[in-house]
């Protein structure tokens, strides 16, 4: 049997961390690996250099051009005829080439990343059948398997329920510790009889940052004064759009403690922004399984999200996980706030469950397990 190799086509550069997290995992098992962006013609070879494969003479609608002309031509010469291909991010607009693709090399598996389908409306999902049709293999986490399929009904026996794992999830749960936490909480000029509550994940407007701070406007004040917020929005950052001006001049002329993250952050910072957090906040409107969860629960934080978003499952692992309705999401927020002391009794981190669900570790042999299943 010739050597594994991986074509990952997707966009370029990874705008989800989870795509070099699983090629970095693949390769440090021996796999070869690389990735390709059939839109922007850009490849990711076996050493990790990124080529722009439009000659440089062209540009603007010129390139365009180019990349519709030749779009056939990059996926013969970039896609071997005995790779696994496997789509991440499953965007409408990868069926048209679907057939061409199955004909030059059938061995397919599409990656849905959840929003790439829950956010698709009804005439994209038709359109995306296509790529799931001609999939030897879909890859999708089980908590939102029956509404994928609610969707494209026929594809039981091509699912394998996997996930992406975190890499900052596992550098959390190696680096926690009640000292770790005191020592970031001082770096971060935390008062010790604060409790931080991190809202959201993203500056994205569907995590409804405002809704939560209306939330916060019906609470007695003396649990308000307790409350730290903190608002990661370094990714899906758009500082000039009407949300992100908006929701940055609430928060600042709100009477609440807040931190603003607002400029990336590397990945240790990124864990200590889970460590000094006490609770996490996800009211956004739609989801799978971030990884910020994942790493919420690692960072031994009590999480709160909203009933209508697919996080029951988390109610198996030895976490502190709550969902609301919207209606009821003060009344939980204010008692898991009261009773904050008596839930982190409770938190152990890391469970043995947790640990298969979301360290890398025990994800990447799943992953090359469905890659070998289809060669």
């Amino acid at each position: 049997m010739n050597r594994l190799k991986i074509n990952i086509l997707t966009p370029i550069p990874f705008w989800h961390p989870g795509t070099a997290e699983l090629i970095t995992g693949l390769r440090n098992e021996g796999l070869e690996v690389v990735a390709l962006d059939i839109w922007e013609f850009l490849y990711y070879d076996e050493n990790g250099e990124i080529h722009n494969l439009v000659p440089y003479i062209f540009k603007g609608f010129a390139k365009k051009v180019y990349r519709r002309l030749f779009r056939k031509r990059i996926i013969r010469k970039y896609i071997g005829k005995d790779d696994v291909i496997d789509i991440q991010w499953c965007g409408f607009y990868y069926a048209r080439y679907m057939k061409f693709l199955s004909r030059h090399n059938d061995k397919i598996i599409a990656t849905p990343f959840g929003s790439d389908v829950l956010r698709a409306n009804t005439s994209e999902k038709l359109i995306q059948k296509e790529i799931f049709d001609n999939s030897k293999a879909i890859v999708l986490g089980k908590n939102w398997t029956s509404e994928f399929l609610s969707y494209f009904p026929g594809n039981e026996d091509k699912i394998h329920n996997n996930q992406f794992g975190s890499a900052r999830y596992d550098f959390i749960m190696g680096m926690w510790s009640e000292d770790t936490k005191q020592s970031l909480r001082e770096k971060y000029n935390i008062p010790e009889d604060k409790i931080v509550v991190t809202v959201g994940y993203s500056a994205n407007p569907v995590q409804q940052h405002i809704l939560f701070l209306d939330i916060l406007e019906g609470v007695d004040s003396d649990i308000r004064h307790k409350l730290v917020l903190l608002f990661p929005l370094t990714y899906g950052i758009d500082k000039k759009s009407d949300y992100y001006q908006t929701l940055k001049n609430r928060i600042v002329s709100s009477d609440f403690d807040y931190i603003l993250f607002e400029n990336r952050l590397s990945d240790i910072e990124l864990c200590e922004s889970r460590i000094i957090s006490d609770i996490m906040v996800n009211l956004q409107s739609t989801d799978t399984q971030a990884s910020s969860i994942k790493e919420a629960f690692a960072a031994r934080n009590v999480v709160l999200a909203g009933d209508w978003l697919p996080y029951g499952f988390y109610s198996d692992f030895d976490v502190l996980f709550f969902s609301s309705s919207l209606d009821s999401f003060p009344e939980k927020f204010v008692s898991i706030v009261d009773n904050l002391e008596l839930h982190k009794l409770k938190i152990s981190g890391g469970s043995d469950s947790l640990n298969k669900f979301a360290s890398w570790k025990s994800i990447i042999p799943e992953f090359i397990n469905v890659y070998n299943s289809i060669r």
